[in-house]
């Protein structure tokens, strides 16, 4: 690895004030080594964790951009920003709209939080779906019936659509059971939700345009704004989720928002469901401002009593997001996008420019568990295994203040003075325990909420007692210290 820093003038200027702002930066050429048998992104990060440890990196230095990293590398863009995602993950960086990738001013003792070489590790980072037997056993019984398929050689063919007809007739099925009244020529079918979102990014939007969305909102959300060189805004929060008040605000005071990324299902990170009457307060907006809205409605199935999606309200400028990985399994990687008429071309387009299709095999197994009630009997199994979690986590949290939804994967403990949200991670790390804090989903880093994302869907029930209870072990530890 080779390192140099140089500073550079940085101006920025600011015409509604007539301001011009200076300011010197550090930059650092930093060009790593990638020789590993990882993933490229994944070795991006390990490199970048290492060379931090190693004090060629400093809190505060900027990192090379996408673009001069890759040329470097020989790689793609798209793995610099998975790389750099995956490392502001783990909270060693911070990418800031406009200025740059950072490395964080409080980064983790622990730069090697996924390493193999620690297997007392305990991550709550990821939003994985609880594992139950059925998933497992279901998924047996479906290869054994395809192998037997005499039709098997069509699924290993490209498709010139997303997916064949009938996989997305039992899609479109499948969505109207939350109240949807869509066909299958409605339905794009991506490699997931993430897939989906990168689609939308890719084919409705343009660099330079703005999306406004929740105050806090999902992290891939942002880096793949940044990718495209879209600009978030954020919008503020209360318990019911997005306020109908904030957004107005927000439309009045950008020139020409564009769309309107939500999750008014089970929020991520908040776990807020938004209820009905507020649905209909948010799609009014959308309709007077003329927005696109983007609703990512991935953890739907999962919840028991949900609004209607707001794809049900304004379906003709809605672009809908949905998936198998949170309701069933990770690995089958099936989403679906629900666009309206004007816009599918486009979307198909930017499908085929991304990965030319869903892999079709995966695909025949997701469906024919929506259509054959396997799915359903999968759903039930996690809502059980994961209302059985929510318990044993209100009672090892319950001194302190978190919300969460027993239908939901994740808990967004606020954590009490004097603790931010950087340094409870780096705690929680220290002591073999993997969070994610609030900073990760802030739109805006002017205003960071001294919280943290624990993900409960960890593969082993005693292996999250055990995190959760070193969780509340650091946080009475703190109270004992303070009085």
């Amino acid at each position: 690895m080779r390192k140099n820093r140089k500073n550079v003038l940085i101006v920025f200027i600011s015409f509604e004030n007539c301001i011009v702002n200076c300011y010197i930066v550090t930059m650092t050429i930093w060009q790593p080594s990638l020789k590993t048998d990882k993933p490229r992104y994944q070795a991006l990060a390990d490199a970048l964790a290492r060379d931090l440890a190693a004090g060629l990196l400093k809190p505060g230095d900027r990192l090379p951009t996408h673009r001069e990293l890759a040329d470097f590398l020989g790689v793609t863009i798209g793995t610099i920003s998975r790389g750099y995602a995956e490392a502001e993950r783990r909270g060693l960086t911070v990418g800031e709209i406009g200025r740059g990738t950072f490395i964080r001013q409080t980064p983790s003792n622990d730069p090697w939080p996924q390493s193999s070489d620690k297997p007392t590790t305990i991550d709550f980072s990821l939003a994985l779906p609880v594992e139950v037997p059925e998933q497992i056993t279901a998924f047996a019984e479906t290869l054994r019936a395809l192998a037997d398929d005499a039709g098997l050689g069509a699924f290993l063919q490209y498709r010139p659509a997303s997916a064949d007809l009938r996989q997305r007739e039992r899609a479109a099925a499948w969505l109207n059971r939350l109240g949807l009244q869509t066909r299958a020529d409605d339905v794009l079918v991506t490699a997931g939700s993430q897939h989906a979102l990168n689609v939308v990014l890719a084919g409705l939007l343009r660099a330079g345009e703005v999306v406004l969305t929740e105050a806090l909102t999902y992290p891939s959300m942002k880096s793949q704004a940044r990718q495209y060189g879209i600009k978030l805004r954020g919008v503020a929060m209360d318990e019911h989720g997005l306020m109908p008040e904030a957004l107005a605000q927000a439309c009045a005071q950008e020139p020409r928002p564009r769309a309107l990324y939500t999750i008014p299902t089970l929020q991520n990170p908040t776990t807020v469901t938004m209820p009905a009457e507020r649905r209909r307060a948010i799609a009014e907006l959308v309709v007077k401002h003329d927005l696109w809205l983007i609703e990512d409605d991935v953890f739907s199935f999962l919840s028991d009593g949900a609004p209607p999606p707001l794809a049900t309200l304004i379906p003709e400028r809605t672009l809908y997001l949905s998936s198998v990985a949170k309701c069933l399994v990770t690995g089958l990687r099936t989403g679906f996008l629900v666009a309206p008429a004007p816009l599918r071309m486009r979307l198909l387009a930017a499908i085929h420019n991304t990965l030319w299709m869903a892999a079709p095999l995966m695909v025949e197994v997701a469906t024919r568990w929506l259509a054959d009630g396997t799915a359903d009997r999968i759903i039930a199994a996690k809502r059980a295994e994961i209302a059985a979690r929510h318990r044993i986590a209100c009672e090892i949290l319950a001194p302190w203040t978190f919300q969460s939804d027993p239908h939901g994967y994740q808990l967004w403990l606020h954590l009490p003075e004097p603790w931010t949200a950087d340094e409870f991670t780096a705690r929680a790390r220290a002591r073999g325990v993997i969070v994610v804090g609030g900073g990760a989903f802030a739109v805006s880093r002017r205003n960071v909420p001294h919280a943290v994302r624990l993900s409960i869907g960890l593969p082993d029930r005693a292996r999250m007692r055990e995190g959760l209870m070193t969780v509340a072990d650091i946080l009475a530890s703190t109270c004992a210290a303070t009085y």
